[in-house]
Order: C-alpha cells, then sequence, then structure tokens
C-alpha cells in the first residue's frame, strides 16, 4: 500500500469534492479543471429520464403486460397504466424505482394519485405496504426521497417556503465582485444556466428560541420592495424561505458601489467608454436616481438610508439602489455604519437638545398604524406637495400560496403585527441625495474625493456610535464648507468647453437648495427630477435622457413598444412649433396582475377613483404619452448638434414635468382626452 503523500491526496479531484461537500461546485474558478454538475431533477430532466422504454426496464415481464391494460378505476378514466405513469406520475415512478419499489407504482395509480399529491404524507404512504414486505424502513425512506424530485425552482416573481427535507436548486458561482463591500452578497445560477447570475442576499428570521419571530415582517418587506417596481431599484426577481432563513434573489448584479466607483477613480467599466459617453451617463445617473426616490415617495416610503454604499453600478454602468432602507430586513445582512449614516444625514436627523429652536419646523408626529394596500393608496399618498410628511410602511394581508404553484406545502401565517414608523421625512431624502449628487459631480469634475473631505472637515469633538473624534466631515454640520466647495466645481464647469459641462452651473444651484438647512425650503423629489430634466433637455445636447418618460409616476399607465422610445432629443429639437393638444382614445388594458392584487385585498373600499368593467377582468386607465426625446439607452448618437451657449446666462427653467392629466375617473370614455406637453422648445438660430 502506497504512502499517503501530499501529492496524491490533495489533488484536482479531491479538490472538486471538497468543493462540491462546502457547496461551492459547478461553475466556479475553485474547480476548473472538473466541475462536478449536482443533478437537479428539473421538469425537463424528468421527462427525458422516464420514458416507456425506462418504465419497462423497472419492471418484471409479468408486469409489463399489465401496463397497457386499462386502470383499476376503468369507469372513471378511459387511460392504460403506462399512459397514466407518462402523463401524471413519473416522479411517484422515480421515488418508487429510487427505494426499489417500482412494481408498487400500480397501487399508486389504482388509489388515483399522480404528481400533484406529493409530498405524501406517512400516513398515505403506510397504504403503498411498503413496509410489509422486504424493507422494514421502506416507508420512511419513501418520504425522504421523494424531496429529491420535488424540485420547486425559483422564478421571476415566485416566493416559495421551502420545507427542510427540499433542495433549493441555485448553485455557487465564483466570480467575486471588485467592490469588498459586496463579496458578502453571493452570486448564483439556476440549474443549467451558468451565464444567467444573481445576487442571493441571506436575512435570519429569528433566534433558536423563536426561529420564524420575523417571518411575516420578511413577507411584508419583500411584498412592500416589489411594489415600488422601479428600474434603478435593485429588483426581488425572487425569494424564498429555507431552514431559518429568508432569502431574496435579485437578477441586478453589482459590480461596485458608488462609493468604490467613485474612490477608484478610473475604473476600468468606466475608461472604456468615449469621453462624450461617460459625461452623459453620469448625467442620466442624477436624474435616474431623483426618479428612483421621486417613485419611493409616491408609493408612500421614506428611503432613509441614502449614501454612496448604499447605490450599486453594474458591469454595464447601470446605476440602481440597493434596497430600499427603511424596510428593516433588507437592513439585517449588512454591517450599520453610524459614521456614514451620519455624514450623509440631514440636519433635522441629529438635532442637539442644547441648540434646539423651537421655531425650526419639526418633521411630524410618529402615530404607529396599520393600513392595507390599495390601488388608492399609491396614489393619494405619492403627491409632491406632502414631501414633509411621515410615511408608512405598505402592509399587505398575507396569502395563501405566494409561490404560484405548490406541491403541498401550505402554512398558516399568523396575523400581521403593528409595526413602528421610522423617524424619518422625505425632505431628509432630499437632503442625503443631494450630497450624494454633490459627489457624483466631484467625480465628474475630476476632483480627487479625500480633497472635498478635507475641504468641508471641521475640527470639533463627535461621538457617533461609541467612537470619539476630533474632525467632522458631515454635510450638515458644514455646509458653508460646502457651499465654498460648490464655488470651486461651479468656477471649473466655465472653465471647460464641452457641451455636458453647461448644466453644471444649473444642477449645482438645484444641490444648495436640496442641502438647505430648514426641511421645508427644499424642494420635492419629484421637483429635483423635473429640474435636472428641464436642465438637461434645455442647456445640454444630451442624445437621451435615461428614465425621461416618468413611466412609474402614480396614476399613469404607459403602453409604448421600444421603437416609440428610441426617439432621439436632438431630431425633436429642430422642431419649431409643436401642437398643444391631441385627441388621444382612452385604451383597456388587461391588467390580470392588477386584477390578481384588488382580488386579494380585503378592502375595496378607496377604489373609487378606478372604473371596473362589469367582468371585473379589466380595469380602464389613461395611457401616458412618452415623450419623443427620451430614450433607456444610454449611447444613441444624436443626429443634430445644438451650438453651445454660454453657461454664465442661464434662461429661466420651465417645467418639464410629465404630462398633467384632468381627473377623469367618473367622465365617459369618449370624453376622456390627454394633453401633450406644451413646453417651449429651444429655437436654433
Amino acid at each position: 500500500m502506497s504512502a499517503r503523500t501530499l501529492t496524491n491526496v490533495v489533488n484536482d479531484q479531491t479538490v472538486a469534492l471538497n468543493a462540491l461537500i462546502y457547496g461551492y461546485a459547478g461553475h466556479s474558478l475553485v474547480t476548473p479543471q472538473h466541475a462536478l454538475q449536482q443533478i437537479w431533477w428539473t421538469e425537463e430532466r424528468i421527462n427525458e429520464k422516464v420514458t416507456n422504454e425506462f418504465v419497462r426496464l423497472r419492471l418484471q415481464p409479468h408486469e409489463r403486460e399489465r401496463l397497457t391494460q386499462p386502470v383499476g378505476f376503468g369507469d372513471l378514466s378511459d387511460d392504460t397504466y403506462i399512459e397514466w405513469i407518462m402523463e401524471k406520475a413519473r416522479r411517484l415512478f422515480l421515488v418508487l424505482t429510487e427505494i426499489g419499489e417500482a412494481d408498487r407504482i400500480f397501487t399508486v395509480v389504482d388509489k388515483s394519485w399522480d404528481d400533484d399529491d406529493l409530498p405524501l404524507e406517512m400516513d398515505d404512504i403506510e397504504q403503498l405496504s411498503l413496509s410489509n414486505r422486504r424493507d422494514s424502513h421502506a416507508n420512511a425512506r419513501f418520504y425522504h426521497t421523494q424531496f429529491t424530485f420535488l424540485l420547486r425552482e425559483l422564478r421571476d416573481g415566485v416566493h416559495i417556503d421551502y420545507a427542510p427535507n427540499e433542495e433549493v436548486p441555485l448553485e455557487h458561482v465564483m466570480n467575486l465582485p471588485v467592490a469588498v463591500g459586496l463579496q458578502g452578497w453571493p452570486r448564483v445560477h439556476l440549474p443549467k444556466k451558468p451565464k444567467d447570475i444573481y445576487v442571493r442576499r441571506r436575512f435570519p428570521l429569528g433566534s433558536p428560541e423563536t426561529p420564524d419571530a420575523f417571518e411575516q415582517d420578511f413577507i411584508l418587506d419583500v411584498e412592500s420592495a416589489r411594489m415600488v417596481g422601479h428600474d434603478h431599484f435593485a429588483p426581488v426577481w425572487a425569494s424564498y424561505t429555507a431552514k431559518g432563513a429568508g432569502y431574496i434573489v435579485t437578477n441586478f448584479v453589482g459590480q461596485h458601489t458608488l462609493r468604490s466607483f467613485i474612490d477608484h477613480r478610473n475604473p476600468a467599466q468606466y475608461q472604456k467608454l468615449l469621453k462624450p459617453d461617460r459625461r452623459w451617463l453620469v448625467l442620466n445617473w442624477l436624474h435616474c436616481l431623483a426618479d428612483a426616490i421621486a417613485t419611493l415617495h409616491q408609493n408612500g416610503f421614506c428611503h432613509s438610508a441614502i449614501r454612496p454604499s448604499n447605490i450599486l453600478i453594474d458591469e454595464e454602468n447601470e446605476i440602481a439602489f440597493s434596497d430600499i432602507g427603511s424596510l428593516e430586513t433588507f437592513q439585517k445582512d449588512k454591517k450599520p455604519d453610524a459614521m456614514d449614516a451620519y455624514i450623509y444625514g440631514a440636519p433635522e436627523a441629529h438635532i442637539n437638545l442644547d441648540s434646539f429652536d423651537p421655531n425650526t419646523t419639526a418633521p411630524a408626529p410618529i402615530v404607529p398604524s396599520i393600513r392595507k394596500i390599495s390601488m388608492i393608496s399609491k396614489s393619494s399618498s405619492g403627491s409632491s406637495s406632502s414631501s414633509g410628511s411621515q410615511r408608512q410602511k405598505l402592509i399587505k394581508s398575507p396569502t395563501t400560496d405566494l409561490s404560484g404553484f405548490n406541491f403541498g406545502f401550505k402554512r398558516s401565517k399568523p396575523e400581521p403585527k403593528q409595526r413602528s414608523r421610522v423617524h424619518e421625512t422625505e425632505k431628509a431624502d432630499v437632503f442625503s441625495l443631494g450630497c450624494v449628487f454633490l459627489e457624483i459631480v466631484t467625480f465628474m469634475m475630476k476632483k480627487k474625493p479625500h480633497e472635498f473631505v478635507k475641504h468641508r472637515t471641521s475640527k470639533q469633538k463627535t461621538n457617533i456610535g461609541g467612537k470619539n473624534s476630533r474632525t467632522d466631515s458631515s454635510y450638515h454640520v458644514n455646509l458653508e464648507k460646502v457651499d465654498t466647495w460648490i464655488d470651486i466645481l461651479e468656477k471649473a464647469s466655465f472653465e471647460n468647453d464641452d457641451d455636458a459641462f453647461r448644466a453644471i452651473p444649473h444642477i449645482l444651484n438645484l444641490v444648495r437648495n436640496m442641502l438647505s438647512k430648514a426641511p421645508i425650503v427644499r424642494p420635492s423629489a419629484r421637483d429635483v427630477r423635473d429640474r435636472i430634466f428641464d436642465i438637461l433637455f434645455n442647456y445640454t445636447s444630451i442624445p437621451d435622457i435615461h428614465c425621461g418618460a416618468h413611466r412609474h409616476d402614480i396614476g399613469l399607465t404607459t403602453s409604448h413598444s421600444d421603437s416609440d422610445q428610441a426617439s432621439s432629443i436632438a431630431s425633436l429639437r429642430t422642431m419649431s412649433t409643436m401642437s398643444s393638444s391631441s385627441d388621444t382614445d382612452t385604451i383597456r388594458s388587461s391588467m390580470t396582475g392588477v386584477t390578481s392584487i384588488l382580488n386579494s385585498y380585503s378592502d375595496r373600499t378607496t377604489l373609487s377613483g378606478i372604473e371596473e368593467d362589469d367582468d371585473g377582468d379589466s380595469i380602464r386607465t389613461i395611457e401616458q404619452l412618452t415623450p419623443p426625446y427620451v430614450n433607456n439607452s444610454y449611447e444613441t448618437q444624436r443626429k443634430v448638434s445644438i451650438p453651445p451657449s454660454s453657461p454664465t446666462s442661464p434662461r429661466p427653467l420651465q417645467s418639464p414635468t410629465s404630462p398633467t392629466f384632468t381627473n377623469v375617473s367618473r367622465q365617459s370614455p369618449s370624453a376622456m382626452k390627454t394633453k401633450l406637453w406644451n413646453k417651449p422648445f429651444l429655437l436654433l438660430p
């Protein structure tokens, strides 16, 4: 017998086996030579495995003859045994074959069982009389083996509660992101789909004493996040619970946080772009982030954690918030950074009682309450004029089955608990967003991040998160120094002749308003978005304004093709006039998703603003016209160039907001009109 040496023990096969044991096998960089593929019994694989030939080979000759006979309850079905197996009981036959009891499939069919009856409970399994034969443990082995073939695959929009014996069909991918802060979130892919990468986040649902204490909170937060549904919030592609933890899977795969992206100064993915495209990209980021927060506020949420470390950038330079900061569940897998929250927090969030001014505007009182979601609750809570009010998390009554399909795993959910509101305001979000905007503009102007930090830092003792510091680099404490930095950026923008820099002075003026010490002076998130849109449209020749359609605005339904949204701004700017109104017929859209939501909520008394047809299958909505000068592409080439204008003589800004509609909920369909956007256009000389 040869001696065990390092050479013959640690080799590529043992490394691959070790990776499989610890959950890192499959398509990974750990085992590139001998990747061990885990067998997943998907629907496709089962159909390929269980054929007529497969069934016949697992049975005795006299049993094969019985396959072509009618089933035992022939008066109710014309199927033969083989037809029943192939159409309805492939999984059951695989389970019986695995435990060596393939001939018991006839008993299964005679009881009219099929795959939809899985998983079988022990009482049902005992009816097969497995343990009375050769194996006294056959019943137990059937019970545990059936879960191997009950693979419930994750899909877009699905939530699944996995039983302890079930397999979760996900494989790890050892392709780490550039940002160290993102490496705590593993990357996974679905079986046999190694190119479709997802990010999985894990949240504990309780403690050993109370393992399901936070499960209801997890479900509610996931459903709340799905309601926002903005392109620049990392979406909850799927969710599930398994072994005492809740998981979300998102298809937004971040390579950087905004913090690491800026600190790199020259990220490789950014350097690949042409210089003009880089500037258009950064300017579009401002508008996209503002549109995301405006949508969030219209849906009745505050973010409460807007800072560069909570903003992600993928390998295509797309930007998105990692989650909604006010949803407690999504903060459980992050390391709390009290200093980061302090630096980007609004002044009113850090009130010193010794220097409290009773004349300042205070946030609204906190009143714990519960309200259920309805379609009207979105529109009623989303007005931009109420940005100083507190918001309550949307709470939905639990449904009996969130997965859309079920193999028998149904657990009763406890009633939703009252959840207290976080001390937060929409105006505080605007302040934090202004801080982020200023750092993005600093990056665009090629100023070093540490120079900005050094410039605004003041010498004073602070105690944040139990840590003492002699310096304070927060925005709210050093607003005067922040204002002088804005002057520096504004002066630097005048020294650049590129078209994109003409927008910088106006954006910085907007940032000044966003960073106002008094909350009442700050604009709403929707005003911020609309003003950025107007600045980009009037002062630059940007090819496309990303998210310019504002299609997430509450109360408006869009129905546009990609070709309609692909019209360029430059071609529109050649027009000198435009019709101020247009007759547009009301469209009827089959909103099955909305109908299912309405049916799942008990409170339908507030849906007075929605006109439903008699059959209840559709809802009348007003179509929002997509402005032809907006696009969802960053790099579409503009057709007509615009003569540069001096940024020192800004023109008065016009409101570029989405088309305004009158209240048409009680009008007849023929009387419903939509009004086109009639803002003056830039006249060419």
